[in-house]
Parts: C-alpha cells; sequence; structure tokens
C-alpha cells in the first residue's frame, strides 16, 4: 500500500459543454440525497430523467452566458493544486466531482490503481448537509465497497468555523468594498446569500441552516458593518425554502432607497453558474431594474492564499486527529 496520504476534494461538478447539461442534471436529479421519491410508479431514474429534460432548456441558458460550460472544475484543480504546494511530500491532492466528471466511481478507481491506504475526504462545502457533504461521502463510500477497495477514510464533516476561512472571506468583502463609489461601510448594503434549501430537510435535522447562521454571526462581528442582510438563493421546485430569498431582499433593500449593494456568495468557495449567473448577472439585472445603482458580487474564495491556508490546516488536522 502507498504511505502518501490522498487529500480528495469534493465539489459539485458542472457541465463542461452545453451538450451535457442535460445528463448534468441528470446525475443531479438521480441523487437520493437530495430528492427522496416516496413510493410511487416514478422510480429514481424516471424522475431524474424527465426533470433533466424539462430543465435542461433553461438551465443551458445559464451557462452559455458564462462562456458555454461551468468553469468549476477549473477551479476546484487550482485550489488542489494551490493545496498541493502547500502540504508539500508525503500528500497526493485530487479531485472528485459528485454529478460530472472526474466522478466519484472514475476517483475511487484511480485512487485503488494508485494503492492509497489512507485517504483525506475535504467537501469543499463549509457548512455540513446531507444534500452536499453528505451526499459526497455517502457516494464516495458506496463507489469503495462497490469496487472492493477498503482505504482508512477520514471525513472533514464540515469546517464553517475555520478562522483563516473566515478571514479570507473578511479580506475579500473589505477589498470589494473599496471598488464602491462611496466605500464607507455605512453607505453600502452587504448581503451574504447562501444556498437555499427546503424547509423540511431542516425541519428533519439537517444542520445546515443553523451552520450557516453561525457563519454569518461570525463574519458580521468581524467586520461591524451596520447594514448586513443573510438570505438564501437557487430555489427551485414548489415546496417551502428557507427564507429570506435573495431576490426578495434585493427588492426590498432597493424600495428601501439603497443605492450601494454588496453580495457574498457565503456557501460556495469556488465561482460556478450560481455566484456568477444567477447572482452576477440575473441578479444583477434585478438590482438595477429596481433602482440599485452600484450592485457588486464578491468572488467566491476560489484559490485565495488564506484559503488555502484553511484547507490546508483541515487536512494536518484530520491527519492528527487519525494518529
Amino acid at each position: 500500500m502507498s504511505e502518501r496520504i490522498a487529500v480528495v476534494l469534493c465539489n459539485l461538478g458542472g457541465p463542461d459543454s452545453l451538450e451535457s447539461v442535460r445528463p448534468f442534471l441528470f446525475n443531479l436529479f438521480s441523487d437520493p440525497d437530495i430528492f427522496r421519491l416516496p413510493l410511487s410508479f416514478l422510480t429514481q431514474r424516471p424522475f431524474a430523467a424527465l426533470v433533466a429534460w424539462r430543465r435542461a432548456p433553461e438551465a443551458a441558458k445559464g451557462y452559455a452566458a458564462i462562456g458555454g460550460k461551468s468553469p468549476i472544475l477549473e477551479f476546484t484543480n487550482a485550489q488542489a493544486a494551490a493545496l498541493a504546494r502547500s502540504l508539500g511530500d508525503g500528500f497526493d491532492v485530487h479531485v472528485c466531482m459528485r454529478y460530472w466528471h472526474p466522478l466519484t466511481s472514475e476517483v475511487v478507481a484511480m485512487l485503488k490503481s494508485k494503492n492509497y491506504s489512507r485517504v483525506i475526504l475535504l467537501p469543499l462545502y463549509p457548512q455540513y448537509s446531507v444534500t452536499t457533504s453528505g451526499s459526497a461521502y455517502n457516494e464516495f463510500t458506496r463507489q469503495c465497497e462497490k469496487q472492493h477497495y477498503h482505504p482508512a477514510v477520514t471525513l472533514v464533516r464540515q469546517w464553517y468555523d475555520q478562522p483563516d476561512y473566515q478571514e479570507a472571506i473578511v479580506e475579500m468583502l473589505r477589498a470589494e468594498a473599496e471598488k464602491f463609489p462611496d466605500p464607507d461601510p455605512r453607505r453600502i448594503e452587504l448581503l451574504f446569500s447562501a444556498h437555499g434549501l427546503p424547509r423540511k430537510i431542516v425541519d428533519q435535522g439537517d444542520p445546515y441552516e443553523r451552520q450557516i447562521r453561525a457563519t454569518y454571526d461570525a463574519l458580521r462581528a468581524q467586520l461591524g458593518w451596520p447594514h448586513v442582510t443573510l438570505c438564501y438563493q437557487s430555489r427551485v421546485g414548489p415546496l417551502e425554502w428557507l427564507r429570506p430569498y435573495t431576490d426578495d431582499v434585493i427588492r426590498e433593500k432597493a424600495a428601501a432607497g439603497v443605492k450601494q449593494m454588496l453580495v457574498y456568495p457565503i456557501a460556495f468557495v469556488s465561482d460556478h453558474v450560481e455566484t456568477l449567473f444567477e447572482l452576477g448577472i440575473t441578479y444583477a439585472e434585478i438590482a438595477r431594474a429596481q433602482g440599485i445603482a452600484h450592485y457588486r458580487v464578491v468572488p467566491a474564495l476560489n484559490s485565495h492564499p488564506r484559503f488555502i491556508e484553511a484547507l490546508k490546516s483541515l487536512v494536518r488536522n484530520a491527519v492528527s486527529r487519525h494518529d
């Protein structure tokens, strides 16, 4: 067995072409950790195929607007390369995507071929949810079992309170605020926009909302800015999702006379369609139509040096726990 430790950065994944939007959505809607179907005539795969077919044309418009594909793999590969340099000898850093290539099955096969006896599974979701980190871990263990591969796996379950991670966000917010015509924080409305989640999942005990709130409270305390709001984006379907919704908050703030708005994607660490298109284009159009003259979206952390330090600390701590 290899003495080197495999660090696996888990992320959502995204289509690498407009043609792959529909199969990407099929993989997403096939995930039983997100979409739990009641007993009925419609099983998981037919359900996923139907929803992917219906949603693909509209989803493809978002990817077309940001270059014809998702950039999430490039950003995650860059994070992996930076983390590998920071960790130094003894570690190999790999990327694993949940819904598009490199898929978990492919990554597990590669890890097995390289004979790693130890794996640090590091989902790139600061706040834990069964729909994100939980799903990534469940699929990884399923594939290990299917492929008869049995390494020692350490899961980094959540890390929303990691100091370097939070400080990197604060640094980026302060830098982005300086780009406004009036950079005084008292003149800037700051929205922390998190990915939404159906209320029923939270009511079943998922800790995501609580951890998002803890992240928000910590950042707000560090910044000391007077006008800060937590809200949620990316809802789909008829269910009640976590509120308030980001687009509703934008309209409310505009009606109250806000002219400068800064938005930070608090649940994301890699830019992709939900930061670049949903926040950066769709919600920007809403803001300007409602009279907000200056609307800016802070980039995700991507390969921010302090964020890479945060990931390094998480890996080192995971190794120490196992030892």
